[in-house]
């Protein structure tokens, strides 16, 4: 329906006196030209359309960190250097508050997971030895902690100084006092692909193919399901806990999960799922694989380990 415009008396003024004339000259006008001119004196007065609701707009923000390929685990230390394990090479490499970027060991088989006690001592599974080495603060010395432990992925440690790994081939966790003594300890989780320790040493598994993680309870040792990461398709990598939030990577759907302490989860960065290395707020960067994860001291940054490149997130 038009509305009512201030063009509308003028348009028919000068019809009605064109008219007139055209009369007395005893030929026709045709409205044509006026109904044109009327159409586009409306449109010009007409209200906007309603613009799309857009999107929220993420306060969280992706970068690139460093290009070196170490798309396995992470951790930091406390004078934040990061270290980043590259599995298929057997190394370890260390990069500085600066950024520049080291090779802090090679010939570790299967270097995985990593966790620093109290001393600055890395203790670091290698999943193809089946072991976990301990290894000295500037790297020059490497030492067999705990020996035959099987496939171990991510290692963290208790408040009792107790160390954790989860055994990758079997449905078993094992626990490692601070003289190599080793538990097994049952766990009923297949595919198990990553542990956690929160800050009531409780602790946390997850299945690589289901998405779900288990919660042992500190004081019996009961297990129950803590959460099951709605994940498209197969690939939970590793898990942390820190500064009273769980994250998670979600290597085949390329996402970032955080996890509250009621098992709540989302998604902060990736949102789109598409793979690849774009940085840009939460709703539009992309990850390739990602899997390796690190949090910094303060929980205010996060670091991904993915194809090719550590990615780093914050705002989140």
């Amino acid at each position: 329906m038009l509305r009512q415009n201030p063009y509308w008396s003028f348009i028919f003024f000068i019809y009605e006196t064109t008219n007139s004339e055209f009369k007395k000259m005893n030929k026709k006008i045709t409205l044509a030209p006026i109904i044109s001119l009327l159409f586009i004196s409306c449109s010009s007065d007409s209200s906007p359309e309603e613009p799309e609701n857009n999107p929220e707009v993420s306060s969280v923000e992706v970068s690139t960190y460093s290009s070196i390929t170490a798309p396995d685990a992470l951790e930091l230390d406390d004078s934040g250097n990061l270290f980043a394990a590259n599995y298929g090479q057997s190394q370890v490499y260390k990069i500085e508050p600066d950024r520049t970027v080291s090779t802090f060991l090679t010939d570790q088989p299967g270097a995985a997971g990593m966790a620093f006690d109290s001393e600055g001592y890395m203790y670091l599974a290698r999943y193809d030895n089946a072991d976990i080495v301990k290894v000295s603060p500037d790297g020059s010395n490497v030492e067999v902690f705990a020996e035959e432990v099987a496939a171990p992925i991510e290692v963290a440690f208790d408040s009792e100084g107790n160390l954790y790994t989860n055994n990758n081939v079997n449905n078993f966790i094992t626990e490692i006092d601070s003289d190599g003594n080793k538990r097994i300890r049952s766990l009923n989780v297949f595919n198990n692909s990553s542990l956690a320790i929160d800050d009531q040493d409780n602790i946390f598994v997850s299945d690589y193919t289901s998405g779900r993680i288990s919660r042992i309870d500190a004081e019996t040792g009961n297990r129950s399901t803590f959460t099951t990461i709605p994940i498209s398709q197969d690939g939970i990598g590793y898990i942390i806990f820190s500064n009273g939030k769980f994250y998670a990577t979600a290597i085949s759907d390329n996402v970032v999960y955080e996890i509250d302490q009621d098992g709540t989860s989302k998604i902060i960065a990736g949102k789109t799922g598409v793979s690849g290395t774009m940085d840009g707020n939460g709703n539009t960067a992309t990850f390739s694989n990602p899997i390796g994860i690190a949090a910094s001291k303060d929980g205010k940054t996060l670091f991904i380990g993915q194809s090719g490149a550590i990615r780093m997130v914050t705002g989140f």
